[in-house]
């Protein structure tokens, strides 16, 4: 038993030592969000007694208000340095989120979720950041999706245990899983602070007004573009966006659409749901193998459209068909979309990390999230008010989007990356860096 739980955390998490510990840290992280995402609408509906759509109002205003914060948030990463400010963003969320357990007003509710909400979004890109100096090379995209697939289990291990508080019921045990949620951020900035020391990851010294003076004199392509201005990066921020709709695919039209343009039964919602979540896991960390260098992740961008272009088709073949083979046809469409979903994203962060100039890597992941959180924001209007109303053909249509995404993020990628390696694009380093020593 010791030696198959042993193979499986080799063959899971990365094989560096801080590598690993940050995966650890993110499943702690996953597990206490998951508890409070599971739980926290029941206490405030039922214990506070804040109303559903007061609930509603704060998590859209907040989405809307959030939906910038990793800009401006990453550039101030990069000036004082991303490992850093992500210890400190993990700390402001910590207590942030177990001031959750004094909220007893809506005020409150909405000022901190408002709040948390911006910080929750930088978060992701600057911890890819992280991970891109503290780990770089080839172990930095595989790190990447050892975390998330170690986030997933913490999310549903978080999601079974607030099982627990909802049979208590009690609003202590309410209170207790609040304050050990923000106490895992805690946890997870302590594990941040360990690996930034125990690899020396230090700050660069930041150039003085004399040294940048002589820096701008000596090349006029010193200083660093922002992403908004770099055409290409923004064309493929875009199309990753669009490719992104997976995401509200599986969440929201899946279920809506099984529903009511299907015979497939009700019951396997949640099956299929389940489906993604294992394959996720089980696949996430495999398939990081085959993106190491630009080359490869950009063949794994058109491969991505593929899937999700034939996935569309199954759809269509399961709108149109009898229960069984709606069924059948279903269930391999969620298949296709959930191999895209991992191939995708192990594309993305090994591009876009490529793509972002070293002293500016978090201002440039951050812009780069804007495709994901933008598309969350409009995606579930788009495909379920504007598209999905208009039948079978919603399925080429949202087939033929996908492929041209693809091809689209594909060739920005490339023309960025061929317009880095001039060397009248050579950009020095103006600001705060973190390197190892």
């Amino acid at each position: 038993m010791n030696a198959a739980l042993r193979r499986l955390g080799d063959a899971l998490l990365p094989d560096t030592p801080a590598g690993r510990t940050l995966a650890v840290g993110a499943g702690i992280d996953s597990l206490g969000t998951g508890m409070f995402f599971a739980s926290f609408a029941l206490y405030f509906i039922g214990v506070v007694g804040i109303t559903a759509n007061q609930i509603a109002l704060a998590t859209t205003l907040a989405g809307g208000l959030a939906l910038l914060a990793p800009v401006p948030l990453g550039r101030l990463a990069d000036r004082l340095g991303a490992g850093r400010f992500y210890v400190v963003l993990l700390l402001l969320r910590g207590i942030g989120y177990g001031c959750f357990a004094l909220v007893s007003d809506f005020t409150t509710f909405l000022v901190l979720t408002v709040l948390l909400t911006a910080a929750d979004r930088a978060s992701s890109p600057i911890q890819q950041a992280v991970v891109t100096s503290v780990i770089g090379g080839r172990d930095r995209t595989r790190t990447m999706a050892t975390i998330r697939a170690v986030r997933n289990v913490g999310l549903t291990a978080g999601f079974l245990l607030a099982g627990v508080v909802f049979a208590t019921g009690r609003p202590a045990a309410f209170t207790a899983l609040f304050v050990g949620n923000g106490i895992s951020f805690l946890v997870v900035a302590a594990a941040v602070r360990y690996v930034l020391r125990r690899t020396g990851t230090v700050m660069l010294h930041r150039p003085s007004r004399a040294e940048r003076d002589s820096l701008d004199t000596a090349s006029p392509a010193t200083t660093v573009r922002s992403p908004f201005r770099d055409w290409w990066f923004m064309v493929f921020t875009v199309g990753n966006g669009v490719l992104s709709l997976y995401d509200t695919v599986l969440i929201v039209l899946l279920p809506i659409w099984v529903i009511e343009y299907t015979s497939v039964p009700l019951a396997w919602v949640p099956v299929l749901m389940a489906v993604n979540t294992v394959l996720t896991v089980v696949l996430q960390v495999y398939v990081a193998r085959f993106a190491e260098g630009t080359a490869a992740a950009s063949r794994l961008l058109a491969l991505a459209g593929v899937l999700m272009a034939v996935c569309c088709g199954l759809f269509a073949l399961g709108q149109l068909s009898g229960t069984a083979v709606a069924i059948a046809a279903v269930f391999v469409a969620v298949v296709a979309l959930s191999i895209a979903e991992n191939v995708h994203s192990v594309a993305a962060w090994e591009l876009s990390s490529e793509l972002s100039p070293p002293p500016a890597v978090a201002r440039y992941l951050g812009a780069f999230s804007l495709g994901m959180t933008g598309q969350k924001v409009v995606g579930p209007t788009l495909l379920v008010v504007v598209l999905l109303p208009t039948g079978l053909i919603a399925w080429p249509v949202l087939g033929a989007t996908f492929g041209v995404a693809a091809l689209v993020s594909r060739t920005a990628a490339r023309r960025s990356l061929a317009e880095r390696r001039r060397p009248s694009c050579v950009v020095a380093p103006h600001s705060t860096l973190e390197v190892k020593k």
